[in-house]
């Protein structure tokens, strides 16, 4: 060292290095912390060294760190945490797995952290507050506008339902490095974002369903090898049971052979489905003819064991996504969009299984069932659902005519007769 003086009493060093001068404070113990001051001035080197004392007092009060991470470094460190939580969950079959990432959650993951990190990645964790948090929403709402050509699956409009996942997952970022220690004591922010415009995905027909369930064994004889005989089995077993259970699809990739429980009632063997999804663990009573459809997938399976996964790949591993060969096969059937143009997903077979069920049960244990709220049934389902017996009431064929046929002519009433008493 070419040069060194003290300040406050000797807890602040500064040091002059190569003609630069540097600093280094002493945070207590045998801890120190050091940094280059970017001056040769000794006069810009003691004031800078000043103010940085005064700064790391401040953050020591307030149980902040003194190096603070920018929001890029907490947003690689947050996905990193899910890259290792999925990592575990792979290789977890029992009741405990869905505590760990699933892969599509962690492709949402990632794919919501890229957009936070362009937007404020280079901001200290420290700086992101209320203002920064609303900012995101015009920013991601205009993202791909100046995109010539739009990168696989980008929409150029992104949905409201869309936009608040983003912001959920930069909240649960904020949260995150608040339980790593990285904002101190600093509060976290309160903005939230409430789509105005709730997307819902449209469901099939019944007679719709009707359709794809007499089409895939005939799409699944039609492959033109083994292999894929297979895979398209596997996708009549998964549409199916999606169908006739209102099971999300990250569920249904989650469960084992163990997880249907059989049991007997009124002289009929039906079956329960131990499921583990984003609300909790939870048994699934499905319509009782998915009990065939699961009989027979596991009869064209080989090597089966109670561990197996439920829904397997040919080669026995547990689905990622049958997204793509799903939208073939609709497709090949021309039922890609609904009626009013609505493009059909995969969740659109919990939506009509939801509808249908509305049709024959009470939608508390409609909602029960499923793993969601009574409220979130009603706000997307109830308004489609119209049961049966509503339905006979409003075509006027339930209870007795309450007028004549003709409503221009009143009903003549019964003259008495000489024998009437």
């Amino acid at each position: 060292m070419d040069d060194e003086r003290s300040l406050f009493a000797g807890k602040v060093k500064i040091y002059r290095r190569n003609g630069w001068w540097h600093t280094r404070i002493h945070l207590g113990g045998k801890q120190y912390h050091r940094k280059a001051l970017r001056t040769a001035n000794t006069a810009l080197a003691e004031e800078a060294a000043r103010k940085l004392y005064y700064e790391t007092q401040f953050k020591q009060q307030e149980g902040l760190p003194i190096k603070s991470r920018s929001f890029e470094q907490v947003i690689e460190e947050y996905v990193a945490h899910h890259e290792r939580s999925n990592e575990i969950g792979q290789n977890i079959r029992d009741k405990q797995r869905g505590e760990y990432t699933s892969d599509g959650m962690l492709r949402n993951i990632k794919r919501a952290a890229r957009f936070w990190k362009e937007y404020a990645g280079k901001k200290s964790i420290l700086a992101i507050d209320d203002k920064v948090m609303a900012g995101f929403v015009p920013f991601r709402r205009t993202y791909y506008h100046d995109f010539k050509v739009l990168p696989r699956n980008a929409k150029l409009h992104p949905t409201d339902k869309e936009v608040a996942f983003n912001v959920m997952i930069g909240r649960s970022i904020l949260k995150w490095a608040q339980q790593q220690g990285y904002r101190g004591k600093a509060p976290l922010p309160a903005f939230t974002f409430t789509p105005k415009n709730k997307l819902v995905r449209p469901a099939f027909t019944q007679a719709e369903f009707k359709k794809i369930r007499m089409a895939l064994p005939k799409w699944a004889a039609e492959a033109e090898n083994e292999h894929w005989q297979q895979s398209r089995w596997l996708l009549h077993d998964y549409v199916l049971a999606l169908g006739m259970s209102g099971l999300r699809p990250g569920e249904a990739n989650n469960m084992t052979v163990r997880d249907v429980e059989l049991y007997e009632e009124g002289g009929n063997n039906n079956i329960t489905l131990r499921v583990r999804g984003k609300t909790g663990a939870r048994r699934v009573v499905p319509h009782h003819e998915l009990k065939q459809v699961i009989d027979d997938m596991l009869d064209r399976r080989e090597n089966v064991r109670p561990t197996s996964w439920l829904f397997a790949m040919p080669n026995g591993e547990r689905i990622k996504t049958l997204i793509d060969q799903f939208n073939t096969f609709l497709k090949a059937i021309k039922l890609t969009h609904s009626s009013m143009g609505e493009k059909y997903t995969p969740y659109s077979l919990r939506h009509y299984y939801a509808i249908r069920s509305l049709e024959r049960s009470d939608v508390y244990d409609v909602a029960r069932n499923m793993g969601t709220s009574v409220r979130m049934i009603e706000q997307y389902y109830g308004k489609h659902a119209i049961t049966a017996e509503r339905a006979r009431k409003l075509s006027g064929y339930q209870s007795e005519p309450q007028r004549p046929s003709n409503p221009f002519v009143r009903a003549s009433k019964k003259k008495p007769t000489r024998n009437d008493n």
